[in-house]
């Protein structure tokens, strides 16, 4: 991603985070695991509060997305949430629009976490 592509996936997270109290973590790159999930719990472990975090794990050559949420997240954002959310970043990510992808999925899962 370019500098001003962080720039805007760093505004949408400073953003949810204001709105929603939750930690929100990006990883765009390489997955070079065949259990996706897996790493990305462990990226979702390693955070600081990983109770109030959510992870979000993008591989775009694979075209992978993993979602994590922490146990405090997940007491207001329902797994059916969070489904529609990484829907609204496939989207995205299908029409080539990775940062938009992004930015959108977390306004929505900021959104309903409040």
């Amino acid at each position: 991603m370019s500098t001003a592509q962080r720039a805007t996936v760093e505004d949408a997270i400073r953003k949810a985070e204001l709105a929603s109290r939750a930690e929100f973590s990006v990883y765009v790159g390489p997955v070079g695991v065949d259990d996706t999930r897996a790493y990305a719990t462990q990226l979702h472990n390693t955070l600081v509060a990983p109770a109030r975090s959510i992870m979000i794990v993008v591989d775009p050559a694979r075209r992978l997305l993993e979602i994590v949420t922490g146990g405090w997240v997940r007491q207001s954002l329902s797994d059916a949430e969070t489904a529609l959310a990484a829907e609204t970043m496939r989207s995205s990510f299908a029409e080539g629009d990775l940062v938009g992808g992004l930015r959108a999925g977390i306004h929505q899962l900021a959104a309903h976490i409040r």
